[in-house]
């Protein structure tokens, strides 16, 4: 999304985060009995991007920056005030009430809030950790067997049974809300790439922590303490928490290569002997 649609964005997702505010350390019983329900929020959310992705004249209306703000905040009332809870219409309101660069990022934004909500809903079940372990596992699960992949992104394939796959995968073996962000994962083909798609929503997971998320692949795995001191030195290192995620890649031979967003730090002896390789070639 270019500047105005990340603005608009932004906007949204404060109302969204003034709406669920989560107490440290998580919800309580009595807390999920009185809030808001994030779980229900994310649900209608996407309801209304579906609606919005099959409806380009309604799209254009709620986009159309040439209409005041308070008339497409209208049109959303009329048309949504029945069918949402209080709570999902303000976020609706908020974010048709933006400027837009293109009616296409509406619907994209308001897909990006519903998962925002799920993770809501994860956060004040106290599971918010829980949740950015399995996205992680299950986008590595992903990479690393090519025919689930394909399976799971396969345009010819009905997006129900593609769903229900992800069901047979996850149901049981994953929280609930790993398992709706999973299914609307496959369900989100205009994000590319499956498997980047989850690891954004686990980095989304993280951020909502104020954390960023290091990917560490070592050839063996990391015992509690050596990821502790881990974890504290990369902390140290970027100037903030740092949540880290490890995979197992055999291709590493020993020592670790870190993956901070875009930046490599690569210890591994694999890279050590390729560089010795190469001196050696010269």
């Amino acid at each position: 999304m270019e500047g105005p649609s990340r603005a608009a964005l932004a906007a949204a997702r404060a109302t969204l985060d003034a709406l669920t505010a989560v107490p440290p350390g998580g919800g309580t019983a009595a807390g999920r009995a009185t809030g808001p329900d994030a779980g229900r929020i994310a649900a209608e959310l996407r309801a209304v991007a579906d609606l919005l992705g099959g409806d380009l004249t309604l799209r254009r209306a709620f986009a159309d920056s040439s209409v005041p703000a308070g008339a497409r905040e209208d049109l959303a009332d009329r048309l949504f005030s029945a069918r949402l809870g209080e709570a999902t219409l303000t976020v609706v309101k908020s974010a048709v009430a933006h400027r837009w660069k293109r009616p296409l990022d509406l619907r994209l934004g308001l897909i990006e809030l519903s998962v925002e909500a799920l993770l809501v809903d994860a956060d004040t079940a106290g599971a918010l950790d829980e949740v950015e372990d399995e996205l992680f596992r299950f986008g590595r699960i992903l990479d690393h067997n090519p025919e689930l992949s394909l399976a799971l992104t396969d345009p010819a394939a009905p997006a129900p049974a593609k769903e229900a796959l992800v069901e047979r995968l996850l149901t049981g073996k994953a929280h609930p809300v790993t398992v709706r962000l999973a299914k609307q994962a496959v369900a989100d083909r205009e994000f590319g790439d499956l498997s980047r798609r989850i690891e954004q929503f686990s980095r989304i997971a993280a951020a909502r922590r104020d954390r960023v998320v290091a990917v560490v692949r070592t050839a063996v795995p990391l015992d509690a303490g050596q990821l502790t001191r881990l974890r504290a030195a990369l902390s140290r290192y970027f100037g903030r928490e740092i949540q880290v995620q490890t995979d197992l890649d055999p291709a590493v031979l020993g020592g670790v290569v870190v993956r901070v967003g875009d930046e490599v730090v690569d210890g591994s002896v694999l890279r050590r002997l390729t560089a010795a390789r190469q001196a050696l070639a010269r």
